[in-house]
């Protein structure tokens, strides 16, 4: 049965992922992970590339992580928060954004600006701590129980008190679909 084998059977190695130092800004982060999610010379990205960037620093300690979320809360601050966080972001004052006025179109122009200003964050500033962690010798079913009880879809692998890979909400949802298959 699939589920009796080990997550090391299946997880993608720490190479093979998307992976940044914490003094990386969010620009190095985005490019590492567009280079694991899509392949660059065709422009073409994977529904099952990476959804994470894993912070690791030198030592190979895993320090955090960013998703997709939190990329673009950060990127682009003005799609996520209260509406004076939003407005802040647009360099815009409520008392001016409920006047109505055409500069608010204008605020919203400089979109491009804003990224690339916002590019320049260092990743530990922003990154997510990370939910859980699993040994590479655990049996499959006990890294699907985890992803459901902590409602995450990475999982850190390690070996000892190294990470050495990940395993995906995805990548275990395949072995299920296998088992259905077989």
């Amino acid at each position: 049965m699939p589920l009796k084998r080990q997550v090391k059977d299946i997880m993608i190695p720490l190479d093979k992922y998307a992976v940044v130092p914490p003094d990386a800004t969010l620009g190095e982060a985005v490019e590492s992970l567009r280079r694991s999610y899509c392949e660059v010379d065709t422009g073409i990205c994977k529904e099952t590339g990476p959804r994470t960037v894993l912070v690791v620093d030198d030592a190979g300690k895993l320090r955090g992580l960013l998703d997709f979320r939190t990329l673009l809360r950060v990127l682009v601050p003005e799609v996520a928060g209260k509406l004076s966080d939003r407005l802040a972001a647009l360099g815009v004052s409520i008392a001016f954004a409920q006047a109505d006025a055409p500069e608010l179109d204008t605020a919203r122009e400089d979109l491009k600006t804003r990224v690339i200003k916002n590019a320049g964050i260092k990743v530990k500033d922003v990154m997510l701590k990370s939910l859980g962690f699993i040994q590479a010798d655990t049996e499959l079913s006990e890294a699907l129980k985890l992803i459901f009880r902590k409602r995450i879809i990475v999982l850190p692998v390690y070996e000892g008190e190294k990470v050495v890979g990940v395993v995906r909400d995805v990548d275990l949802f395949l072995v299920v679909a296998d088992i259905i298959r077989e």
